[in-house]
């Protein structure tokens, strides 16, 4: 009688046993039990299943020609192992995990209504793709988190959730909890990805890489005489330089094409590096290398070969990280369109849709090409004399080497708070600093930065002797000499949870500028260079005709330079008896006599001071010569004087202080190293005298004011500032409006 439950015992031990091996192989009970009980809405595997898809490292695809079985490494990425090892595409990867995260069931067709007529329909059997995805248990083994076979898309479509949105579905069979042979239609659809087979679902792309964290790229080629040309850049946020074979600056939209071209390079084809024999020497080599690490991306690029009855012309090209031979197109395809064809896609390209929708579709057909990716010196060097930002320039100085004197600028910089603007001031060898032209120091500035070269006319290796060069280009006694300091860079830093300030030093940049006369033609070149550089460029005239040492052609065309508050009085002699008009200031009154008599009741306030304000705006067309001799002759008898009183502010000892500093930093020394140094603020040094409080002085500006002594199609008026001897031009209109009307009638 004990022999009985001993076999009871023995059998429950077996079922036990059984029950914890497909435990352990597919993670459900249903395996034993032959049937799940799904319901609309449900999600096709359980919450336990979809929980563990983060940790799945093997995968199989197969349908009814090929297999392939997938890996993941420990950086995650995907690999197929089988039948040749090669890097999956990501898309496909994603593609398989989200459709299995997040596919529920929409519908179950019942068995009794599926015959073998109709199943061709649910291709479940006749183009199935069997999908089975395992992630490790224990240390040797896997165990299966989900399996299913894909079959056709279904014509159903499910609701998203959001009441609005709808999906496409799919037909699915799995054995996954059991012997269910039922055909379910589940949310999401993922054929696309198949539709050329499993041998496309390798990844067509080489490079795989982030853009933002690029540093270094190499172009190598066997061919080439001159060497590798290598770019680089410190950072994310600063400009690519080329350091080999040349320095120089690079055009950073080409880089970026070259950079954005290298990320979608695809291939047509992926095959066995086995399989393929390739020549010695590849027609190129691309190396980058950024900040994710010691790995470097190497591809190599062959020569050109076209195929047996196509025309178009491919390349291969291997990459290090992948033991696999890709199949480029080398140059855009060949399209044969014959007559009726043409008319046909003439027809078919009609702007039905928006513009900006139809370029997207035929951009998205168009396919990376090896020929339109800039790989050479010519394409990727910068076509700028100077890669300058005119807002970056706190002073800058121009000078020659023939002895023809020198200009100095300097940025006083204003306070955007009080909206106090800022100002350029302007000095030569022999004279203080005054306001100089807005317009015209900006619009020299924006020529520096924006104006391309005509042509590269020489290179010379890093570290080479540019002597030689500079002699053959009369670059070693230039016509200019143009010396550029940048406003001194703030950059703040977090450092143990404090928030400091960190001053980078930042040189003055000089440049060389000669001209060339050609003798037989007359025609003037001119040549420049950066000190320092190994580039010698021919420049634009268009940049060139901007240069001047004369101080008349950079200082402000504003003729009085005053202040509303300091004046006191205005003198208006016309060669016979002066009107003179007083003015006060804080009771904004005015008072005046004419030949002696009071004359302040007929004197219009309003018509004073929008003269006045019209005298405080006067600008020049022109600045002249002080030996101007037709100017001066037609000022001998002028036709009137416009004189103002003013009791100004002294603020002398602020511009010794600034003339001073900039004595000290050698502004005026007669090497190019030394016209430029970085000593200090001069606007907080402004700002600290200006606050004190000050003396006042008398002082005057007086302007005579002639017409022209010839005829002209465009009549004007000479003038002449009396305190300084300064000539200028003034348009007939504006000479003609200082008359002034201030008197009632």
């Amino acid at each position: 009688m004990r022999i009985l439950p001993t076999i009871l015992l023995s059998l429950l031990a077996a079922g036990a046993v059984t029950l914890a091996t497909f435990l352990a192989i597919d993670g459900n009970l249903a395996r034993v039990t032959g049937w799940y009980r799904f319901e609309p809405g449900m999600p096709l595997f359980s919450k336990e299943n979809l929980s563990q898809l983060k940790e799945v490292c093997w995968m199989r695809i197969q349908d009814l020609h090929d297999v392939i079985v997938c890996a993941k490494d420990e950086q995650g990425t995907w690999w197929i192992v089988r039948p040749f090892k090669d890097r999956l595409a990501p898309e496909v990867a994603d593609a398989v995990f989200a459709f299995t995260a997040q596919a529920k069931l929409v519908d179950t067709l019942p068995l009794n209504n599926v015959t073998r007529n109709n199943m061709r329909e649910f291709g479940v059997e006749t183009s199935p793709y069997h999908i089975t995805l395992k992630r490790p248990q224990g240390k040797d083994s896997l165990t299966t988190v989900a399996r299913y076979t894909l079959g056709s898309s279904s014509p159903w479509l499910a609701d998203a959730g959001d009441g609005q949105s709808l999906l496409p579905t799919t037909y699915l069979r799995t054995n996954f909890y059991g012997r269910d042979k039922r055909i379910h239609v589940v949310s999401g659809n993922i054929l696309s990805i198949f539709k050329d087979g499993l041998e496309a679902l390798r990844d067509p792309y080489p490079f795989r890489f982030d853009p933002d964290l690029l540093r270094h790229i190499t172009i190598s080629s066997p061919d080439s005489e001159a060497g590798d040309l290598k770019i680089q850049r410190i950072s994310t946020e600063s400009p690519w330089t080329i350091v080999s074979p040349v320095i120089t600056g690079a055009d950073d939209d080409q880089v970026y094409k070259l950079v954005q071209s290298l990320q979608n390079l695809k291939a047509t084809r992926v095959e066995d590096a086995v399989e393929v024999t390739l020549p010695e020497k590849p027609l190129y080599t691309i190396t980058l290398q950024g900040e994710w690490g010691n790995k470097s991306y190497i591809l190599n690029i062959y020569d050109t070969f076209t195929q047996n009855g196509d025309d178009q012309k491919y390349c291969h090209a291997i990459i290090n990280d992948r033991p696999v031979v890709f199949t480029l197109l080398a140059e855009p395809r060949i399209r044969h369109v014959g007559s009726y064809a043409r008319l046909i896609k003439a027809v078919c390209e009609l702007p039905v849709l928006p513009g900006k929708a139809l370029a997207q579709i035929r951009m998205a057909r168009e396919q990376t090409t090896v020929s339109a990716i800039p790989m050479t010196l010519t394409s990727l060097r910068s076509m700028k004399f100077t890669e300058l930002d005119a807002a970056d320039v706190s002073r800058f100085s121009l000078r020659s080497t023939h002895g023809s004197g020198a200009m100095r600028m300097l940025l006083i910089p204003g306070d955007e708070d009080s909206k106090v603007p800022d100002n350029w001031m302007v000095a030569s060898a022999t004279t203080r600093f005054e306001k100089a032209e807005d317009e015209t120091i900006t619009n020299f500035l924006k020529g520096m930065s924006q104006i391309p070269v005509e042509e590269v006319v020489a290179d010379a290796a890093p570290g080479a002797d540019m002597s030689a060069l500079l002699a053959e280009y009369k670059l070693n006694t230039p016509d200019y000499i143009l010396s550029i300091m940048p406003r001194p860079c703030v950059v703040r830093a977090t450092l143990f949870g404090h928030d400091l300030p960190m001053v980078k030093d930042r040189s003055a940049r000089t440049y060389l500028i000669s001209r060339i006369i050609n003798p037989e033609t007359g025609r003037r070149t001119w040549y420049g260079t950066e000190m320092g550089a190994n580039s010698i460029y021919r420049l634009s005239p268009k940049f060139t005709r901007k240069l001047s040492l004369r101080l008349e052609n950079w200082k402000s065309r504003n003729l009085l330079h005053f202040n509303v508050s300091a004046v006191r009085r205005i003198t208006l002699d016309y060669q016979k008896a002066p009107l003179v008009l007083d003015y006060e200031y804080m009771s904004e009154t005015w008072s005046g006599t004419l030949n002696g008599k009071d004359i302040t009741p007929r004197i219009n306030p309003n018509r004073a001071a929008f003269y006045l304000r019209r005298l405080q705006d006067l600008k020049v067309s022109q600045w002249l010569d002080e030996a101007d001799e037709e100017a001066l002759a037609a000022l001998q008898n002028p036709a009137f004087r416009v004189k103002i009183d003013l009791e100004v502010t002294d603020y002398s000892d602020v511009e010794s202080t600034v003339i001073e500093q900039d004595e000290q930093a050698g502004m005026i020394t007669d090497t190019p190293e030394g016209m430029l140094q970085e000593t200090g603020s001069d606007a907080d040094i402004l700002r600290s005298l200006v606050s004190m409080t000050r003396k006042t002085r008398p002082e005057s500006r007086t302007i005579e004011i002639a017409p022209a002594s010839y005829n002209s199609d465009t009549p004007f008026f000479y003038g002449r500032l009396v305190e300084t001897g300064q000539l200028f031009i003034l348009p007939y209109e504006i000479a003609n409006s200082l008359a002034g009307d201030f008197l009632e009638m």
